[in-house]
């Protein structure tokens, strides 16, 4: 491609004054397995494939192609001041594929998605397009008109049903796609090749030709009739009457777009319960089974708990919610609960303290204070809770008995004022 040519081609795109029926930048095509793909030129001196002196006049940052920031996109550039027969009307991007890149009578089509974006130089931002303007694609094939059938069209790759001669439309829009979200590009050639262009036109709501300056942006994906998955969608930006510096800062505000931040991984939160005090040579419950997963899945919560610290104990139902193991030694028992939900683990760990039978106090020893806070609750409060270190023999009842209990285990003359 002759250079004269290339910086034709970019004066145009950039709203530059230029001649119509400039050079453009095509849309690649070609079957890669069971897809469709789509991209920038990758055949040198093919048609429409000047992508490195566009790229270089749009200011983008070095080694940059037109590729959106957010969601790498690809940007196809156009015009609507390079159709002859007015200003707002363009075949480009054209759709190619270069030989053998598809399959012979391979049907290409292409879906338009998402909605109609508009740029303006005042605003200076992307936004929903307003709702007096659209783009209209003509130039498509209507499947619902086509037949198919090789011995029905009389040797040809496909031919129009009878009375099929309405000719239908794409229209984007602020909202939405309206009209024939899908449409025949093209068949490729007994070569597998193909080189078609549709017509872009910039109307208003009611088909008016023109609309607001700025620059608009379409998305698009090519689908096969012979490959199950489609492209990998792609944007078209267009250029309604912006200048060369505007219609920059357009593509750059699309390019230098960071990806939004993912969203918070909420783990899942593991719940050990509290810490807490009990009763030597009792049977001790850990509870799990308020810990929770904020935000689900894979997998339901699962449980596992582990013995980090005391005296080794067998842990019965490791794998549950709810654990129990029996304390034969005075001592801290820590243990480290982990919950999980396929993919994230949680985690909380809880102590019980085991004192010696009596020491109710938990000052390492036995004496006369221990015997009263005994026989406080057996006055007050006598029905013991589970594992309660004031029910010395474990019958569920805090009384005289457990008092006694605790006077016969003491460690401390404190407890028997007349022993000398």
């Amino acid at each position: 491609m002759a250079a004269d040519q290339s910086l034709y081609t970019l004066a145009l795109l950039l709203g530059l004054s230029a001649p119509a029926q400039a050079v453009h930048l095509d849309v690649e095509i070609w079957g890669g397995g069971n897809a469709m793909q789509a991209g920038f030129c990758r055949t040198p001196g093919a048609v429409g494939c000047d992508l490195g002196q566009l790229v270089a006049g749009l200011n983008l940052p070095p080694n940059t192609l037109p590729i959106e920031g957010a969601t790498g996109k690809m940007v196809f550039l156009s015009d609507f001041r390079d159709f002859s027969g007015g200003p707002n009307k363009t075949p480009n991007p054209g759709f190619q594929a270069v030989q053998n890149m598809l399959n012979p009578a391979e049907l290409v089509r292409y879906r338009a998605i998402g909605k109609l974006r508009y740029w303006s130089s005042a605003a200076g931002a992307w936004a929903d397009a307003p709702g007096n303007v659209r783009i209209k694609l003509a130039g498509g094939i209507d499947p619902a008109t086509v037949i198919t059938d090789y011995n029905q069209c009389g040797g040809q790759l496909f031919c129009f049903a009878p009375g099929s001669g309405q000719e239908s439309f794409t229209f984007f829009t602020g909202s939405g796609i309206g009209g024939k979200a899908e449409m025949i590009v093209d068949a490729a050639n007994n070569q597998g090749s193909l080189h078609t262009h549709l017509n872009f036109f910039l109307e208003s709501a009611i088909g008016v030709a023109g609309g607001p300056v700025g620059a608009y942006l379409v998305e698009l994906q090519v689908t096969s009739n012979q490959r199950s998955q489609a492209s990998n969608p792609f944007y078209v930006l267009f250029n309604a009457g912006l200048s060369a510096a505007d219609y920059s800062a357009a593509l750059l505000d699309l390019v230098d777009t960071l990806p939004p931040p993912p969203p918070p991984q909420l783990l899942p939160k593991a719940n050990a319960g509290a810490d807490r005090v009990i009763r030597l040579n009792s049977s001790v419950g850990l509870n799990g089974s308020a810990s929770s997963d904020p935000q689900p899945g894979p997998s339901p919560l699962s449980y596992a708990w582990q013995q980090t610290q005391g005296p080794a104990v067998t842990l019965v139902g490791a794998a549950t919610a709810t654990p129990s193991f029996l304390p034969l030694k005075t001592g801290n028992y820590t243990f480290k609960l982990t919950v999980s939900d396929g993919a994230n683990p949680g985690y909380d760990e809880v102590t019980f303290s085991v004192p010696a039978l009596g020491d109710i106090d938990l000052d390492g020893d036995i004496d006369r204070i221990d015997i009263a806070l005994i026989l406080a609750a057996a006055s007050k409060s006598p029905q013991a809770t589970a594992n309660d270190v004031r029910d010395l023999d474990g019958n569920g009842t805090i009384n005289v008995q457990d008092g006694k209990l605790a006077q016969a285990r003491c460690t401390l003359r404190l407890c028997y004022p007349t022993r000398r």
